[in-house]
């Protein structure tokens, strides 16, 4: 493909290094360094100039498969979506937005854009989950199917057993998607034992997602429902998140030493939300009654800081914690330390790009462990060429993963199907390293 970045941040250089492999890729900043860097260490083009200026893109291929607008400005972000059109013949549009009012249907359309990106949105959605399922460290919705990917740390007294086994004891649909162990990441088989402090990612049913509370979670983890929270940081996140909380009937309080990021989150939340300007330190959480929480979630930009923040949190008896992760490096430390993780809003616009790219009305897949693992799903529907054939797995392609079959809610082992149906969605649980080739074999097959 032909693909053009308006942005060389962290989000536009993440994107050009993944899809460089096999496109032709141009970057365009006016960052006269992040271009150096870019150029310096990616096998893309890298052009240094305004984006708004309409003469920055002449001489670029007019024929564009894809346009990625990633500055940190809407405003940018949505003008250089119009110019492109104006230069070149443009197949599809993918803009990351800060303000929701850009992403409306409205102004998509009169600005042909395919896809907005809103990344505080989205990174503030897997709470409705973590509040449904406290027990849960994180959680990921997919669009074929009600089954959730929830994360779960084994308790320390657990009975080791195989997985098969442990599925048999579980009230509901699960299979297990992947295994994080001493700080190694692998896609289990049903045979596999499961050990103690294993963090297990589990593909399953909200029913069953209840029922593993009692036979895998520590002993710490709430076992009452989330009635308040505390949010340290009032950004654009924090704010979201509030919002998320909210719709759920949580009590919400958030903090910030910022004393202008509160009073902008208090007139965005409409006095909702008791904000109050504090560096919530340790000794806040133990003289203050009002810092007793039952989730605490430390959402600023820095990754360092919001490390420190759990910690503290976890050393006043605080039982569900949970970091914002904004730098991929601090992924892994974060779930060592025994932090809940969620992704920022850097990461997450990311990901949720690679998503739209690599998503259609047969195919989507997600990212996981901090892009250790991978879950790709392929729907079958009356024009699909599988629907009535019989299941079969190459043997390059068996030992990739682990490949599963929902059917009508349920979840069946790919090989135990006789022949596909009509909505049967197949799941497979890979290492990220095996993506090509297992998403080429299920987009094709």
């Amino acid at each position: 493909m032909q693909v053009i970045i308006a942005g060389a941040g962290k989000v536009g250089y993440s994107i050009a290094k993944h899809l460089m492999v096999h496109n032709d890729v141009t970057v365009i900043d006016q960052n006269e360094y992040a271009i150096q860097n870019i150029q310096e260490n990616l096998d893309v083009l890298g052009i240094c100039g305004n984006i708004e200026n309409p003469h920055t893109f002449f001489g670029i291929n007019p024929n564009i498969d894809l346009f990625i607008a990633v500055t940190n400005s809407d405003e940018v972000n949505l003008l250089s979506s119009l110019i492109i059109d104006n230069i070149a013949t443009v197949k599809r549009k993918i803009v990351r937005l800060k303000n929701s009012f850009f992403a409306s249907d409205q102004v998509k359309s009169k600005l042909n854009i395919h896809d907005t990106i809103i990344p505080s949105y989205e990174a503030a959605q897997p709470f409705k989950y973590l509040v449904d399922f406290s027990h849960a460290y994180n959680a990921k919705a997919f669009e074929y199917t009600k089954a959730l990917l929830i994360s779960m740390r084994l308790q320390e007294d657990f009975e080791p057993r195989m997985i098969s086994t442990l599925i048999g004891e579980v009230s509901g649909e699960v299979a297990v998607a992947g295994i994080e162990r001493a700080k190694n990441f692998f896609v289990p088989k049903p045979a596999e034992t499961l050990l103690p402090k294993d963090l297990v990612y589990f593909f399953a049913f909200p029913n069953a997602i209840n029922s593993l509370r009692s036979t895998v979670c520590d002993f710490n983890e709430p076992s009452t429902p989330i009635k308040n929270c505390i949010i340290f940081g009032a950004d654009t996140l924090g704010v979201e998140i509030a919002k998320v909380l909210l719709k759920k009937n949580i009590d919400v309080q958030i903090m910030d030493k910022n004393i202008e990021l509160c009073r902008k989150a208090n007139v965005e939340l409409k006095d909702k939300v008791t904000i109050l300007k504090t560096n919530y330190d340790a000794e806040h959480i133990s003289n203050k009654n009002r810092f007793d929480t039952d989730m605490f979630i430390a959402a600023t930009k820095s990754d360092e800081y919001n490390i420190t923040k759990c910690i503290e949190a976890k050393q006043k008896g605080i039982k569900k914690i949970i970091g914002i992760n904004n730098d991929i490096a601090y992924s892994s430390l974060m779930r060592n330390l025994n932090i809940e993780v969620v992704r920022g809003e850097k990461i997450n616009a990311y990901y949720s790009i690679l998503e739209r790219i690599e998503t259609n009305h047969q195919f989507m897949q997600k990212k996981f462990c901090g892009g250790e693992g991978a879950v790709l799903l392929r729907r079958i529907d009356v024009s699909s060429s599988l629907l009535g054939t019989k299941p079969s797995l190459p043997d390059k392609i068996d030992d990739k993963g682990h490949f599963i079959v929902i059917r009508n809610n349920d979840i069946y082992e790919f090989r135990l199907i006789s022949q596909f149906e009509k909505d049967d969605v197949i799941v497979a649980f890979i290492k990220n390293s095996a993506f090509e080739i297992v998403s080429k074999w299920l987009q094709g097959a």
